[in-house]
């Protein structure tokens, strides 16, 4: 897989999380870090905030898209959180077991949503595309598995917020099109957790710095992600 090309955002994310790594206790770190992510991940993606907006060219071929190549990245077991659960300590490991459930819950929604719009799919260039995700899959995994103690844990949190922000927006996306489902999302999302699972693990600078490892490598995933959709979609066009 060739090496990836990180959006400028990223590079800014980037530096915002080594900023939070100088911060003077746990708590303050930890606030520190969700902020960096909600301003910085996935829900400052533009292409989400079209598909949302209904105001991509070809929305339904749009969703197609988004729901098929997330269900490739996030539809398999075990997730992130799965993983990073089994190394974690109280309460982050609680919080986590949590989220895994919620998590689940909204990734049958999302096979649900590839289901009902496959035959819209774009079938150009899909192998290649569907190569590339795999790749960012096994890289995401292997930050979940990783020995390097806080990293699973900063992916894990990155996934949560991100996803935060995926399952608020792709809905909508869903509904200007007439596809609603009878299955709902989790609700609530299990959100607030991850102040505290990041504060209870960062009282020792390395583990701060592998957490913001964990935590940039996955936003540039999904990061990666979005591009990837809008590029297809701007591919349509041309």
């Amino acid at each position: 897989m060739a090496p990836a090309v990180v959006p400028n955002f990223m590079d800014q994310l980037q530096r915002t999380l080594r900023a939070a790594g100088g911060v003077a206790d746990s708590r303050s770190f930890a606030a520190a870090v969700i902020g960096a992510l909600r301003e910085s991940g996935a829900g400052s993606s533009r292409h989400l905030r079209a598909l949302s907006e209904g105001s991509v060219t070809r929305p339904l071929q749009a969703v197609a898209d988004a729901a098929h190549f997330l269900v490739i990245l996030h539809g398999q077991l075990p997730s992130v959180l799965e993983i990073a659960r089994l190394n974690a300590d109280e309460p982050a490991a609680s919080w986590l077991r949590s989220a895994g459930v919620a998590f689940d819950q909204d990734r049958r929604w999302m096979a649900g949503l590839a289901a009902m719009t496959g035959g819209a799919l774009d079938l150009h260039g899909i192998s290649t595309a569907e190569q590339v995700v795999r790749d960012q899959r096994d890289a995401m995994l292997t930050l979940a598995k990783s020995n390097r103690i806080g990293c699973a844990l900063g992916a894990a949190v990155t996934l949560v917020l991100d996803w935060q922000a995926i399952r608020s927006r792709l809905p909508r996306a869903a509904q200007h099109l007439g596809y609603d489902r009878h299955e709902r999302l989790s609700d609530p999302w299990p959100v607030d957790g991850a102040f505290e699972a990041l504060a209870c693990h960062a009282d020792d600078v390395r583990v701060r710095r592998a957490i913001e490892f964990g935590a940039l490598q996955l936003a540039s995933l999904h990061a990666q992600l979005f591009d990837l959709l809008e590029a297809r979609h701007a591919q349509r066009l041309g």
